[in-house]
């Protein structure tokens, strides 16, 4: 008798390789390669689903899915009465934190600027001004 972890993991298997082959005639329907773009698909009470991360993915998408629909519903011989295109959150990526960001100016910058800064007024904006020069 099997185990009951090992029935559920052959669902998810073969629940997961259904969402695929969809996912894979979807991309043959519009012509992609699902290498270059994230899409997943899935049909639930004669609703499809298809989801991207990419917004401008989606947009192109939703101007075509009449063809999809049509499409989909010859290759398997069902009545898909709508689609919906769904926007995915990309991953979450750390934060880098930024150092102090450094650069150099040219001396002939900086005589200019301790130039500029001999004729003005203003003591703070004049500090500045040598500060960057420095």
């Amino acid at each position: 008798m099997k185990q009951p972890k090992q029935l559920i993991t052959k669902r998810i298997t073969e629940r997961l390789q259904k969402i695929n082959d969809l996912s894979d005639r979807v991309a043959s329907v519009i012509q992609i390669n699902r290498n270059k773009h994230t899409l997943w698909a899935n049909i639930e009470k004669n609703k499809l689903t298809i989801m991207t991360d990419n917004s401008l993915f989606a947009t192109q998408l939703r101007f075509q899915q009449d063809v999809i629909r049509q499409q989909i519903n010859q290759q398997l011989l069902i009545k898909l009465k709508s689609i919906k295109i769904k926007l995915i959150a990309p991953p979450a990526q750390a934060k880098q934190e930024v150092g102090e960001k450094c650069f150099q100016i040219s001396s002939q910058t900086t005589d200019i600027l301790s130039h500029i800064a001999e004729g003005i007024d203003d003591e703070k904006l004049r500090g500045s001004l040598k500060k960057l020069g420095r």
